[in-house]
């Protein structure tokens, strides 16, 4: 696949975590959502109740930046979360996981290395690379960065018998118009079925469109982008 481009200038409520296994605490919400308080993972029902998921150490385990949880009613279901990591080699971004299955919960996984943000993003720029899931939740994208320009890259999700994991099922795709830096916000589908991801780096919009077509760029109007 290709991709054309465009680019144009443009609540939850109080909730008090508990600790793991304790009784859940509640909240007003609409529909399950995730958060992160300090170094804890929690989980928001729709009705109103909310656990922690996760508890980390952000010395030890890195800082958690971002967490979404996977779109589509399963009944299993996961948690892709961000996290900023220091080690001997600097500072990177690692993407992590869970699966929720009942009262069961998984620990935090890791991508495995050869899904991982690649290793020299910080070098470049040190901003958080934003993944977002496909609508149907099948897959996960973001941006990275490194001196050899900026890509769009896609891992597709696995369902298994008793978990849920980052699969082989990749794609990369290069954006020599996209700086450094650019955020993804949301992935949607557009009329005819394909891939429309929206992303933001200061006051542009992008947006990316996964297409057959050879890739193109173009200047839009803000009502355009959506």
């Amino acid at each position: 696949m290709a991709v054309a481009l465009a680019a144009c200038a443009g609540t939850t409520g109080d909730v008090t975590g508990t600790d793991p296994g304790s009784s859940p605490t509640h909240t007003t919400v609409t529909e399950p959502q995730v958060r992160i308080e300090g170094g804890r993972l929690l989980l928001s029902e729709a009705d109103g109740t909310e656990r922690v998921l996760a508890v980390t150490d952000p010395a030890a385990d890195g800082e958690l930046l971002h967490a979404a949880l996977r779109p589509g009613d399963r009944e299993r279901r996961t948690v892709l979360a961000l996290a900023r990591a220091e080690g001997d080699g600097g500072a990177r971004y690692e993407l992590r996981y869970l699966s929720v299955d009942g009262d069961e919960v998984t620990d935090l996984y890791w991508f495995p290395w050869r899904l991982q943000v690649v290793e020299d993003l910080v070098a470049t720029l040190d901003e958080p690379p934003m993944p977002v899931w496909a609508p149907d939740g099948d897959a996960v994208a973001w941006l990275e960065w490194s001196d050899e320009g900026t890509r769009l890259r896609t891992v597709g999700w696995h369902d298994e018998a008793v978990t849920s994991n980052p699969s082989d099922d990749t794609a990369t795709y290069r954006l020599d118009e996209v700086p450094a830096g650019t955020r993804l916000e949301a992935w949607d589908l557009d009329q005819e079925g394909r891939p429309v991801l929206r992303g933001r780096e200061g006051e542009t919009t992008w947006r990316i469109v996964v297409d057959t077509d050879a890739a193109s760029a173009m200047a839009m109007a803000d009502a355009e982008t959506t």
